[in-house]
């Protein structure tokens, strides 16, 4: 092979690897390529929330769920790395046919949200899930009067909205919403009207810094 013949060959080398790479660049899953949500369905207006940045972050959650639980805790984290440039909506999806507590521990949130502590109950919720989880319903609504207590909130009504299941349409609501839009586990994360298909804490931080580059 001439040398002129050697040198044409490796350019050609180059391109075509160059054009690979462009390829397979281009068509790497991305975190958040779920269709677009129907906004009024993702998020109403009384909908539970954190933060005011450009970036809106969905959750659908359940407060008994392992995997919630789990999740709580990076997701605080993740709402402090990218404080000013999210915004985060909770939204109830209790699955009652797997969690017996878990629609009273909803109706204890709302409780906690008429009663303007929603984030301080959302949060002892998960962090003390494993106190609670395993209880009876009585047992579990006794218990969620006391954290109630612990937080300056009217423990009474908390038991009282779970005996008398005050939020159900409220919680309902949520549910369907999460039905609509095909939620079926928990949790399930939107990162600006798209569903995170890609789980755990570094799908939605993909998500959410390649949503970011669309607001610049």
């Amino acid at each position: 092979m001439s040398r002129e013949a050697k040198i044409l060959t490796a350019i050609l080398v180059v391109i075509v690897g160059g054009l690979i790479g462009l390829f397979v660049a281009t068509n790497q899953p991305d975190a958040a390529a779920g269709p677009q949500a129907d906004h009024a369905t993702l998020v109403k207006s009384d909908s539970h929330k954190q933060g005011s940045g450009a970036v809106e972050i969905v959750e659908f959650g359940d407060y008994q769920c392992p995997a919630c639980g789990n999740a709580h805790p990076w997701m605080k984290k993740i709402l402090t790395d990218y404080q000013g440039k999210v915004t985060f909506y909770f939204r109830n999806f209790p699955l009652t046919n797997l969690h017996a507590n878990a629609l009273a521990g909803a109706n204890a949130a709302e409780e906690a949200a008429a009663q303007g502590k929603f984030w301080e109950m959302h949060d002892k919720l998960y962090e003390s899930q494993s106190e609670w989880s395993t209880l009876s319903a009585d047992a579990a609504a006794a218990k969620f009067g006391e954290y109630a207590t612990a937080l300056g909130l009217d423990g009474e009504k908390v038991k009282n909205a779970i005996t008398n299941q005050t939020y159900k349409d409220l919680i309902n609501r949520d549910t369907a919403d999460g039905t609509t839009l095909q939620v079926n586990a928990t949790p399930t994360f939107y990162v600006d009207g798209r569903k995170v298909e890609t789980a755990g804490e570094q799908g939605l931080r993909d998500a959410i810094d390649a949503a970011l580059k669309n607001h610049k």
